[in-house]
């Protein structure tokens, strides 16, 4: 498993799966001229550009490493690599989460306040929230870099996170990591829970309606499985 062409052959196949994706996303919202269908493509995008992005970012640092074995202390004794890929793990690993839980809030307000001025949101403005989103685990990324915690080598010596020791500032920037991961997983099986538990005592309704409410069973669904994926991956990290 220590294998570098281990590493690289999961490294290639989720890069070509996210392209893959984004490729279908921008084809899709092309095609579309529902707001709130678009505005969901919208965030789904900013989901797989993050998930592509945080791939790319580690795998060339983590992948080389496997390769040729080189020493941290000689390649970066001033510790900016460490601090950089540390910083990528946080924000990449956020990011999702974080727009998992915005996905949610957006189809919550959309299911039941659907005439409501919220519930429709431009493309720009929603492109504006991935930005607020992305700007979030910037700066928790950030404070280690600011004097609060620290990124230190990780076991084998391929990568570098936050630091799990009794020092006060490590405890804070934990327990911030920690705490905004489980926030956002919880928001996101809220708002999923009252949007499926909407959709099931509606989706019966009038058949004029019946065609708006399949696209909404299937973004549901969507959202459903980014967050069953979101929680196994990352809720026993977070606890």
């Amino acid at each position: 498993i220590t294998s570098p062409w281990f590493s690289t052959a999961f490294g290639l196949i989720g890069l070509c799966s996210n392209l893959f994706a984004l490729c279908v996303l921008l084809s899709s919202s092309r095609k579309l001229s529902s707001r709130a269908r678009s505005s969901f493509l919208i965030f789904l995008c900013g989901l797989v550009v993050t998930d592509f992005m945080g791939l790319l970012v580690t795998a060339s640092v983590i992948i080389p490493y496997h390769f040729i074995k080189f020493a941290w202390a000689e390649v970066d004794s001033s510790c900016h690599l460490c601090n950089f890929l540390g910083f990528s793990m946080v924000f990449f690993g956020q990011c999702p989460l974080l727009l998992g839980a915005t996905m949610a809030g957006e189809r919550f307000f959309g299911i039941n306040h659907p005439f409501s001025r919220s519930a429709s949101i431009s493309k720009r403005r929603a492109w504006s929230i991935v930005g607020l989103v992305w700007g979030c685990p910037c700066l928790l990324g950030l404070l280690p870099v600011l004097g609060l915690g620290r990124y230190t080598l990780q076991y084998p010596g391929s990568w570098c996170f936050l630091t799990l020791l009794p020092d006060t500032g490590d405890v804070i920037f934990c327990l911030l990591f920690a705490l905004l991961g489980i926030f956002s997983v919880l928001l996101s099986f809220i708002f999923n829970t009252v949007s499926v538990v909407t959709l099931c005592r509606v989706y019966h309704d009038r058949e004029s309606v019946q065609r708006r409410r399949d696209s909404e069973v299937e973004m549901m669904v969507q959202l459903v499985g980014i967050m069953i994926i979101a929680t196994i991956c990352w809720m026993p990290l977070l606890v």
